[in-house]
């Protein structure tokens, strides 16, 4: 009997594993979307309001009134255009900066208008346990591009003490929260060499939100008036849930003897036997900051906690060597 009571446990545990969902990343290009185009929400019902559409795991709130022909929340697109044209149609606001998805065709397109509620990410597949949703790539549209570099009509370009962050909050199933950000612009360095905006797909690590049940995003700016903020609250996003295949090319230090590479205070210190030369860092979300030799030793900040990647460009050519942060 004994025997009998250890074989159901062992059939039951493992027909629980094959029938336990899998995370599905949201790549958009399941939602059939014609080329050149975009989805704000049902355009063609004028009673349509609030809805969703869902990719991979992921289910995305949405908002659409036809009266106004208005959205916020999330929509998608796969339009290939970079640059704002100034007109603010719909179309206009869909674009980003690179022109289309990563390494797709169609991307997600976030609008943070917190006065029409919170913009959602639901995970139905995991609603009572939870799901570690690994992270996503991000990068800006083609509207806040436009104005971070000459302004928006009720704020001028981006200057010194500026920058743009993403949150990204994650609730577990107890309803406890907990939050992660990305600078898409960081004007706040006091040297204006380090000034940056994002505009290519940069990785944001979202693990430390642990086992999460549902998400939601929000944004903030320095630029901002009585009304709120002026910069545009747009990003551009795609493959939610994808771990992180950055291709880092990473040496052993100890391979290079001819560059010295230390680290003080979150600042890598490398001396080459070099007339002169280049430090990369390069951080594993993505964020990157560059340095120039003086007297054969260069300092470079680190972008990110962890490892790091530093690419040593000499006359000779390159050298990369993994540092941590």
């Amino acid at each position: 009997m004994k025997k009998l009571y250890s074989f159901l446990a062992l059939a039951a545990m493992t027909a629980a594993s094959v029938g336990a969902a899998e995370l599905q990343v949201a790549t958009f290009e399941d939602l059939g979307l014609a080329p050149e185009s975009w989805w704000v929400g049902d355009v063609e019902d004028e009673d349509y309001d609030f809805g969703s559409f869902t990719s991979g795991s992921f289910e995305f709130s949405n908002f659409y009134m036809s009266d106004w022909d208005t959205w916020c929340f999330f929509g998608y697109a796969n339009e290939t255009g970079n640059v704002f044209p100034g007109g603010y149609a719909i179309p206009d606001q869909m674009l980003n900066c690179v022109g289309g998805g990563y390494k797709s065709d169609t991307y997600g397109v976030g609008f943070v208008a917190s006065y029409n509620g919170p913009s959602v990410i639901s995970i139905p597949d995991f609603e009572e346990t939870g799901v570690n949703v690994n992270g996503v790539w991000v990068t800006n549209t083609a509207w806040v591009v436009k104005s971070i570099l000459e302004g928006d009509g009720m704020s001028p370009a981006f200057s010194k003490g500026d920058y743009i962050q993403l949150i990204f909050k994650g609730y577990d199933k107890d309803g406890n929260v907990k939050t992660a950000d990305f600078l898409l612009a960081d004007y706040t360095s006091e040297n204006e060499a380090d000034h940056y905006y994002v505009d290519s797909w940069r990785y944001f690590d979202l693990s430390g939100l642990g086992e999460v049940v549902k998400l939601e995003t929000d944004f903030y700016t320095t630029k901002s008036n009585n009304s709120g903020f002026t910069t545009p609250c747009y990003f551009a996003f795609d493959d939610l849930g994808a771990k992180n295949e950055i291709d880092t090319g990473v040496e052993n230090v100890e391979a290079l003897p001819e560059a010295r590479v230390s680290v003080v205070d979150g600042v890598a210190v490398v001396a080459v036997a070099a007339e002169a030369f280049k430090v990369e860092a390069v951080g594993m979300n993505g964020i990157s900051a560059v340095a120039e030799s003086a007297h054969g030793v260069a300092r470079v900040a680190l972008p990110s906690q962890g490892v790091n990647v530093l690419r040593i460009v000499t006359a000779e050519g390159v050298r990369t060597v993994k540092v941590m942060h």
